[in-house]
């Protein structure tokens, strides 16, 4: 059971995902025993079944399975043509595997902060960041919040550059009723194993650009796919070995997404919807923890990767740090969030000494919102089902007698 429990010495067992599924195990073994295919090298079985069911869920044209997310953004930025010279506008606080694949391309990333209470892209600052050398925006829906949509397309039309987003965040979540990956020229997900719709490791990309497209399935997935996908007149010399590279989920990852797809993903986000609304307003009401910020526009979080209360700890005299180990010490699962601001990276930071066609440049690194923003967040378990609420109330009992002994309020 997807809950955290009490062991033989008391302490709190750490929050897993996905939940045990024992059937998953039957139908891998019932494919394996069937004799299918172990590699396949076109679109056939389960490839094709996912990524139908995942295009037409999401109303879009083209779908492409991945070895993984940060696979999925590679291809996308292949597909878009990028090269050394070119700048892409990049959010500020994310995983970093949001903007290294840029540097690949010899591309200048430039880094747009955020808003200091979602986490996100803000929309507003980017004029500040355009120059004739733009091509493309990309950026990722923290935590499952989605980024302001309407701002950031209208921003790319307006200046004629192709929009990335990364979704990995956002597994079904909606702006203004409509879901994230249905805004950009090219939208990212990653299947890894912590996600709501989880592959153990495997990415999907979305568009409705033929050529996108097809230049996606050209640099991973050679020898059969190509043959009957690729159209474009000036590529067919390339129709066996595409552009080299083999970047294909294994089918069993396939297979497991499927079933989740199928099975248990909306049933999934709508419990987890419910319960960690009950855990936000436990701790709204009886700490000074802060809720994650929800925009308007945001008509669901959808799979909420991450969740991420806040505290303004500077007004409350204390140290996150202090108040994570003592979470930890008496059992409970609460971290500092792994993710940094991205400009803040060696491999961001110096890019220029491990590229050689992105030149030495120096970032300045004044990112006011991303700075309050990672510094104010904690990292708690995402729980999911109605009988975590037990141990919920566990964690809002031990926070309430945190501040209780330590603050003020």
């Amino acid at each position: 059971m997807n809950r955290e429990k009490k062991n033989g010495d008391g302490e709190l067992k750490r929050f897993q995902w996905p939940p045990k599924t024992p059937e998953l195990g039957e139908i891998v073994k019932e494919y394996i025993d069937s004799g299918l295919p172990l590699s396949i090298a076109d679109r056939s079985g389960v490839y094709g079944e996912l990524e139908d069911e995942f295009a037409r869920r999401h109303n879009k044209k083209f779908a492409l399975l991945t070895s993984s997310g940060t696979m999925a953004l590679y291809s996308a930025f292949f597909a878009l043509k990028l090269r050394p010279g070119d700048e892409v506008i990049c959010t500020a606080f994310s995983y970093h595997a949001t903007a290294a694949p840029l540097l690949h391309f010899g591309v200048k990333i430039c880094f747009c902060d955020v808003e200091p209470d979602t986490g996100n892209l803000n929309a507003e600052l980017l004029p500040s960041l355009l120059s004739s050398r733009t091509v493309a925006v990309v950026t990722n829906d923290q935590w499952g919040h989605p980024v302001d949509k309407k701002k950031v397309v209208s921003f790319c039309k307006k200046h004629n550059l192709a929009y990335v987003e990364d979704c990995s965040h956002a597994h079904f979540s909606e702006y203004e009723g409509k879901y994230t990956g249905t805004f950009g020229d090219v939208a990212c997900w990653s299947l890894q194993g912590n996600k709501l719709l989880s592959a153990g490791e495997g990415g999907i990309l979305l568009t409705d650009d033929r050529e996108i497209y097809e230049r996606a399935v050209l640099l991973g997935h050679n020898l059969k796919r190509p043959k009957v996908d690729v159209k474009n007149p000036a590529m067919q010399g390339l129709l066996r070995t595409g552009f080299g590279l083999k970047l294909r989920i294994h089918p069993l990852a396939a297979l497991m997404a499927l079933y989740y797809l199928k099975n248990n993903c909306e049933s999934w986000i709508e419990s987890r919807q419910d319960t960690l609304e009950y855990f936000q307003n436990g701790l709204k009401a009886e700490t000074p923890l802060l809720p994650m910020a929800k925009r308007p526009y945001v008509t669901s979080m959808g799979a909420w990767y991450g969740f991420k209360p806040r505290c303004n700890f500077q007004a409350l005299n204390l140290k996150r740090t202090h108040l994570v180990d003592y979470m930890k010490e008496k059992g409970f699962n609460v971290k500092i969030p792994g993710s940094d601001i991205l400009p803040s990276y060696e491999l961001f930071r110096n890019a220029g000494n491990y590229f050689p066609d992105i030149p030495p440049q120096k970032v300045d690194f004044q990112f006011p919102g991303a700075t309050i923003y990672s510094q104010s967040i904690l990292s708690l378990p995402t729980f999911t089902f109605e009988e975590d609420r037990g141990t919920i109330d566990k964690y809002i009992s031990e926070f309430k007698q945190y501040f209780k002994e330590y603050s003020n309020v």
